[in-house]
């Protein structure tokens, strides 16, 4: 039995962004969906002072419109009203208790249509996640299949289990896999072009960009080609800002897996400058890995595929 996939519902925004993806991604893995709406119940004594302030005060309501709504879906959802002072710790705790493979959550609403930009709740979950995050732009909404997922792909350890679980996905998917590398340039560069001997030409700093582009190029395709299964490839090399480049490709995709960065707490997810704008800002679905889980992904596609719908 796969693990299941637990969805926070926002009962004052009732965007169903996060809900569509999560139903998609239960019939695509055959894994149970949880739908958690969260709430402040009848929190009293010290606890009621700390309860955050657009919290909703009761979730039934929004939780029965949302299950007369997905009565004709084929898709076996269980929901369940949460209770706490904090939406994040809500979720994070649920996940613990479900043994969640994936936690999905919405964008806030200060996000424009179409775009995905984490709120206080994404960006807390993303800093001791138990299991991969799911964050869904405003307004996505399915397409009917998985066509293209990718990949930000860095020759670190946490940058070959994105690649491994965006590969895993795509191969249960039939889908195409875009790994997206970057090499960025920086004052190193520079330092590189001088000559190393006295009287001998030194290189252009785009030279030495160039070198560090093929390389990377090289390091994506050795990862690739280490990989099992019948996945249609494309390796891309930037030489640009990392983050402009992942947000301008994810307009093409119909999913982007990134991994953490290779320091910081185990079970951080989102650390760096990069993942942050992209998680901000990417056009399409994003799963974020947290640091310390392996194979996370993989679990997901152990059981006999469902619909792919993205």
């Amino acid at each position: 039995m796969p693990k299941p996939i637990l969805v926070g519902f926002d009962p004052r925004t009732a965007d169903r962004a996060p809900v569509d993806f999560g139903l998609a991604a239960a019939r695509f893995t055959g894994a149970p969906l949880v739908v958690g709406c969260v709430c402040a119940g009848r929190i009293t004594g010290s606890a009621a002072g700390q309860v955050e302030e657009d919290l909703a005060e009761e979730a039934a309501a929004a939780l029965e419109q949302l299950q007369r709504e997905l009565e004709t879906d084929e898709a076996a959802v269980t929901y369940r009203e949460l209770t706490g002072t904090s939406a994040a710790r809500a979720l994070h705790e649920a996940a613990e208790q479900q043994d969640a493979g994936l936690l999905v959550v919405g964008s806030t609403r200060r996000g424009a249509l179409g775009r995905l930009l984490p709120g206080s709740t994404a960006d807390r979950l993303m800093h001791g996640a138990p299991c991969p995050i799911a964050v869904i732009p405003t307004g996505w909404q399915p397409r009917g299949s998985l066509a293209t997922v990718g990949v930000a792909y860095v020759d670190t350890p946490e940058g070959r289990e994105a690649l491994r679980g965006a590969h895993a996905l795509a191969n249960r998917a039939a889908a195409a896999l875009r790994v997206l590398t970057v090499a960025q340039i920086d004052l190193g560069v520079y330092s590189e072009a001088e000559p190393r001997v006295a009287g001998q030409r030194g290189k252009q700093a785009s030279e030495v960009a160039g070198e560090h582009r093929i390389l990377a190029e090289r390091a994506a395709r050795a990862a690739v080609a280490e990989l099992d299964g019948e996945v249609e490839v494309q390796v891309d090399a930037f030489l640009e800002d990392p983050a402009e480049s992942l947000i301008r490709v994810s307009e093409h995709l119909d999913l982007l897996v990134c991994g953490s960065r290779g320091y910081g707490p185990l079970r951080a997810v989102l650390l760096g400058g990069v993942s942050r704008r992209v998680a901000a800002e990417a056009h399409c679905p994003v799963i974020v890995l947290p640091r310390g889980v392996e194979a996370a992904l993989e679990a997901l596609t152990t059981t006999t595929p469902g619909t792919a719908v993205a």
